[in-house]
């Protein structure tokens, strides 16, 4: 039974990631467990992810799983890509807007962000929940056996489908998106994921980075008209990964990292 659980980690810390976090969204419905059950479906990819590591591996691997989210002895371009991709990529989208004219700034957009911005580091802490499993556990994984393109889509797939009852059933957080285009947006993003994981040697804390600013730079997207704006991010998303794809082909690593390799014995 062990060998079967090591052969299919990932799938089981797929299945109960996803299980934990849409019978939280059903306690979600429950007025008395209307602020606890979201937070708890936010630890699922984490403590998903840590259950089924110490199952397969053991301790010590759990605490090397830990320790992801503590590597920040990366360069300083690592930061700045991680922080700086999102907050470029709502800025190009927002003078797309403008030049097509479905975009307008919205006083209650500037009011919020000034509101929220106490409380930007509750961004970051989720999205370390989230990657711990995403990044740190189930893309490592799948790239022992599968190249980075596969790989990445596997996880990208994964993490779209986990988000999908937000987006398919009434009154969610994610209701009003279309599902097709914030499914390649998550796809797509899923390539820039992988990219600062192997160029950072598998830190979960600069893909935790990345994921909060992402989250983050969407108060930009506000002001787009709420029927452009999914299909604008979609576009602005996709563009990126292409441009990263043409740059580091599809092992998602810089060339410079290739020869590199290549000199060594």
């Amino acid at each position: 039974m062990l060998r079967a659980a090591k052969r299919h980690s990932v799938l089981i810390y797929f299945v109960l990631a996803a299980a934990w976090f849409w019978a939280s969204l059903a306690l979600d419905r429950v007025r008395a467990l209307h602020f606890w059950a979201p937070l708890l479906g936010a630890l699922a990819p984490a403590i998903s992810a840590i259950i089924v590591t110490a199952i397969t591996e053991g301790e010590g691997a759990v605490r090397q799983l830990g320790r992801k989210l503590w590597q920040w002895r990366v360069s300083w371009r690592w930061y700045l890509a991680a922080l700086g991709i999102p907050l470029a990529e709502a800025l190009l989208a927002v003078s797309l807007a403008q030049l097509a004219g479905v975009f307008q700034v919205r006083r209650v957009d500037v009011v919020m962000l000034r509101a929220s911005l106490p409380a930007l580091w509750v961004a970051f802490l989720f999205a370390a929940a989230e990657e711990l499993g995403w990044r740190g556990f189930a893309l490592p994984e799948l790239l022992r056996q599968n190249g980075a393109v596969k790989a990445t889509l596997i996880v990208g797939g994964m993490h779209a489908l986990w988000h999908w009852p937000l987006i398919l059933l009434p009154k969610m957080w994610l209701s009003d998106i279309p599902v097709l285009p914030w499914t390649i947006s998550v796809l797509a993003e899923a390539f820039i994921f992988t990219w600062i994981i192997r160029g950072t040697g598998g830190s979960v804390l600069l893909a935790a980075l990345f994921h909060g600013m992402s989250n983050i730079a969407m108060v930009f997207y506000g002001g787009i008209q709420p029927h452009w704006m999914p299909r604008v991010k979609c576009g602005v998303t996709v563009a990126a990964t292409v441009c990263l794809l043409l740059a580091t082909g599809p092992s998602l690593r810089w060339h410079t990292h290739k020869r590199a390799q290549r000199a060594s014995p």
